[in-house]
């Protein structure tokens, strides 16, 4: 029994660690966010920091446990050899995959609710993990996308802020007023309710020559949730304003010219 107390204190203990760390680390994430509270922010990314603390406060508690309690089972591990070898290979990926999560939560390359393009997988980020980022596809897929992807490869943000561009090319017949389709068109976006109207510039340039058509494209920004309200809104107008102004939408057409052809050499010719 006497040879069985020193394991007995040292397990208690190390509970007693483990415990605590598990304890500090709520609290760590309750600092923050009432910090974050205070200031007016929301966190944008509270599982995965949440994870993260969990994570970094338990290796704090088995490297205190390693060192303190139970100091002898050091150089056991480390003698290990060849073993260690092939247990470094095996967790090489997995390692990998902690260190990249911790450094897309520690680089802010992309939050919570962003719609992304890593590579071929685009849609929504649902939640970034400690070793993978949960990915909902625009179809309604969910995939499990490794951390050390999206570190290495390149990220395009579809929504970096709140609002984004659109562009939208609109055809005029031939022979058309210039002056006035121009008025015609900015007339719609400055109508729109869709088309947002803060800190940014939309416009409507002449954007060529068509095969059928003088081209006007029209530069609009607008707020995320009205993605597909401003298509349908500002396309109908657009067509509305048109017909108001007599303005017809042009279709391909082609014009065929006949030359005649010298009497002389048509008959030569039959």
């Amino acid at each position: 029994m006497s040879d069985l107390l020193p394991i007995i204190i040292k397990v208690v203990v190390s509970i007693a660690i483990f415990v605590a760390a598990m304890l500090l680390s709520r609290l760590t994430f309750r600092l923050i966010v009432r910090a974050s509270d205070k200031k007016g922010t929301k966190l944008k990314t509270p599982n995965t920091i949440k994870l993260v603390i969990n994570v970094l406060f338990i290796l704090i508690a088995l490297m205190i446990i390693l060192s303190f309690v139970f100091e002898d089972l050091v150089p056991i591990i480390t003698g290990i050899g060849v073993g260690g070898i092939v247990i470094g290979f095996a967790l090489k990926e997995p390692l990998e995959n902690t260190i990249s999560g911790i450094f897309l939560l520690v680089g802010k390359t992309i939050h919570e609710g962003d719609a992304v393009s890593v590579g071929d997988i685009s849609g929504v980020v649902e939640l970034i993990g400690i070793n993978h980022t949960v990915m909902k596809t625009f179809d309604g897929r969910k995939i499990h996308v490794p951390n050390k992807m999206i570190w290495t490869s390149p990220v395009t943000n579809f929504w970096p802020s709140s609002v984004r561009r659109l562009e939208m090319v609109v055809g005029m017949p031939y022979g058309v007023d210039v002056e006035t389709s121009l008025k015609v068109l900015k007339e719609v976006l400055e109508e729109d309710e869709n088309v947002y109207k803060g800190d940014v510039s939309n416009a409507v340039l002449f954007n060529g020559f068509g095969s059928s058509s003088i081209d006007f494209k029209l530069l609009f920004w607008f707020e995320r949730p009205n993605f597909f309200a401003v298509q349908n809104s500002v396309s109908s107008r657009i067509y509305e304003k048109l017909k108001q102004s007599g303005i017809s939408i042009p279709f391909p057409q082609l014009d065929l010219h006949v030359i005649d052809m010298p009497e002389a050499k048509v008959k030569k010719d039959i």
